[in-house]
């Protein structure tokens, strides 16, 4: 067996962390207050975040979207997590072992970590929250992630009532076994989906466990009041330590220009700054506030319901890619807050290929293509309904454009929004919308979190419907192979493959942008965005010339 990481303390990783982040924020905020010098009153405090829409539920397993995410990661744990520069490190797991074939995996966990209502946690906890993805009656968009473990198939086709690779060899040490080598599992394991959740309250709760979630993470869920917003408090004994906030409450609906609004009032303590903002930053009124900056792992689409007419038809995907000005969006509506996407994957995935040029601004050839597939000028095209959910500022404007530009060239399209995310995700799942806007977050380093869960015939998050026999077997054999360049070119082999479908329109590729109020320390930025911010290592100097509010 070879060891992978040994067992360190809260106060080494962290400080280990804060050597190396250069672009994060008072990065000695990460150990703890007797080693910072701080007097105790730099602890407490309540901190004010935005957050777009409710989450569909809170519970880890059933999780889908970034708004979930970002609360399922404070309250939470798993086996690993990411440090800021997307290293894997310790969480529950103090440290783990491989087999030399890759095929068995032993994790070794702390002792004394507790679930928020008081019992301590073991493997058979782990073995329960991986079989529970696998379960059919859940619907788990993990499930995919987890079917290599040996037993899963049998599980899942309901031959066996147990995951055969899932093992508790004892109360602290947890095995898995895997049919065939998988290269993306320690980073899977790090994923909001795969964090552990105590038996005897999801049986008990069912799908209300959503509503009122319990974890071991370093916040404990206190309320939520729908479309209003989601109140954490400190977990007292949390095995890393108490965090250094008292509360958190996620502002639900808060965006753009009402959330810079409520953030200039002192009302947030941080705020998403919207493009039309961007030209301020030099203003004297926004130098006292701390501005980060860092291009995420992200794509924007607007797909094609592949499995309804006319998109089944890929002449008429394609003219609809070339009729789009993307650089336009990009430039003039976004205010060049993100990248303009040529392909699927954003720059600093690994498989990333700069030599991918994509679908150009063409309108002639658009043209051209819709009268190849039958449609002269979009005669005999139905009107297309055009959907999206977020309230992002600059969304109308860019459906807008997706209207003109695809007038241009003779369809029509109607533009719909949905008023909350898991109205429009219900949506979604039933294949009502022909035409839709759409972001996908990437949950770990790696190409396999876009292609697997977008692409995969039988992947729940394939939202387009999307299916070529060729790339079943491509996307399986990229997650067996093991030496990193072939399995870099077995991507980007996929990459162009899918372009060549169309069967969306890759818009852009997200750049995080937050301003946070002066007395705001310790906050972490890495590529995998807003979600993934570890707010167990934020604190309010108090000391500032600016002084927190307390609700």
């Amino acid at each position: 067996m070879h060891r992978m990481f040994g067992l360190v303390s809260r106060h080494t990783v962290y400080a280990l962390v804060g050597l190396f982040c250069l672009t994060a924020l008072y990065p000695t905020a990460m150990a703890t207050a007797a080693e910072r010098g701080d007097t105790p009153d730099q602890m407490g405090g309540l901190y004010r975040r935005p957050l777009r829409d409710d989450p569909s539920t809170l519970d880890p397993g059933r999780a889908s979207d970034i708004y979930a995410y970002t609360v399922v990661n404070q309250l939470f744990d798993g086996l690993v997590q990411f440090d800021h520069h997307l290293n894997l490190i310790p969480a529950i797991a103090g440290f783990w072992e491989a087999s030399p074939d890759g095929l068995t995996w032993t994790f070794y966990l702390r002792q004394g970590v507790t679930f928020h209502h008081g019992r301590e946690v073991t493997a058979d906890d782990f073995v329960y929250s991986f079989t529970r993805l696998l379960d059919p009656k859940i619907k788990s968009p993990a499930a995919e992630y987890f079917k290599y473990i040996q037993g899963a198939k049998a599980f899942q086709s309901g031959d066996t009532s147990q995951v055969d690779g899932l093992k508790a060899l004892d109360r602290y040490t947890l095995q898995i076994a895997l049919e065939k080598p998988y290269t993306p599992l320690l980073s899977i394991l790090a994923m909001a989906n795969a964090k552990v959740v105590p038996h005897e309250a999801v049986d008990r709760l069912g799908k209300e466990f959503g509503q009122r979630p319990i974890g071991t993470g370093p916040f404990t869920f206190q309320r939520w009041q729908h479309h209003q917003s989601i109140t954490l408090k400190a977990y007292d004994h949390y095995y890393e330590g108490r965090p250094f906030l008292d509360r958190i409450v996620f502002r639900v609906g808060q965006q753009d220009e009402q959330s810079l609004k409520a953030f200039l009032d002192g009302q947030l303590e941080e705020s998403m700054l919207p493009s039309s903002k961007l030209g301020d930053l030099d203003h004297p009124s926004y130098r006292r506030y701390t501005h980060l900056r860092k291009p995420t792992l992200h794509l924007l689409y607007i797909g094609f319901n592949t499995r309804k007419a006319p998109f089944t038809n890929l002449k008429v995907r394609q003219a609809f890619n070339y009729a789009i000005n993307k650089n336009a969006i990009v430039r003039e509506i976004r205010k060049g807050d993100s990248n303009v996407a040529k392909g699927i994957l954003p720059p600093g995935m690994p498989g990333y290929d700069p030599s991918i040029e994509g679908y150009d601004y063409n309108p002639k050839r658009a043209r051209e293509l819709l009268a190849e597939a039958g449609y002269p000028e979009g005669k005999g095209l139905p009107t297309i309904d055009l959907w999206y959910s977020t309230k992002e500022e600059t969304a109308p404007r860019e459906m807008i454009a997706y209207q003109t530009d695809l007038a241009a060239i003779g369809v029509t399209v109607t533009i719909h929004r949905a008023k909350h995310w898991p109205d429009f995700k219900t949506m979604l799942i039933a294949g009502k919308p022909l035409m839709f806007r759409l972001g996908w977050h990437s949950d770990i380093p790696d190409p396999d979190n876009f292609f697997f869960p977008l692409l995969y015939s039988q992947s729940r998050t394939n939202r387009t419907f999307y299916h070529n026999p060729q790339l079943d077997p491509m996307l399986e054999a990229a997650r067996r192979e093991t030496d990193y360049l072939q399995r870099v070119k077995i991507y980007r082999d996929i990459e162009r493959l899918t372009l060549a479908d169309a069967n969306w329109i890759s818009q852009h590729h997200r750049v995080f942008e937050s301003l946070y109020q002066p007395y705001v320390r310790g906050v972490e930025i890495n590529s995998l965005g807003a979600p993934y911010i570890p707010m167990k290592k934020i604190w309010l100097y108090k000391n500032a010339s600016l002084t927190t509010t307390r609700e």
